[in-house]
C-alpha cells in the first residue's frame, strides 16, 4: 500500500493512467502463496472484485468442461 502511495495500482483501458481511487485490497498478481511485493498489487474494491471474478469465472469454467468430458458418452473405441 505505501508503494502504491494509497492508490490502485491497475491501470485504466481507455487512457493507460491509473485508477484514481483509493486502493483498499491487497491482491495477489499472480495466486497461491507467493507474497513478495513483485506479486502483489493494490487495488481499489472495485478493480479487486472484478479480478477476482474473472479468476473464480476461469476456474468455474474449467471445472464445468471437466464435469461435461466426465459425463460424455465414451466412444466405442475407448471403452
Amino acid at each position: 500500500m505505501r508503494r502504491a502511495g494509497g492508490q490502485c495500482e491497475r491501470l485504466r483501458r481507455d487512457d493507460g493512467k491509473r485508477c484514481p481511487q483509493p486502493a483498499t485490497d491487497v491482491d495477489h498478481i499472480k495466486p497461491g502463496d507467493d507474497h513478495s511485493d513483485t506479486n502483489l498489487a493494490a487495488l481499489c474494491t472495485w478493480h479487486h472484485k472484478q479480478k477476482t471474478d474473472l479468476e473464480g469465472g476461469t476456474a468455474s469454467a474449467i471445472a464445468r468442461k471437466a464435469r461435461e468430458l466426465a459425463d460424455a458418452p465414451k466412444h466405442p473405441g475407448m471403452i
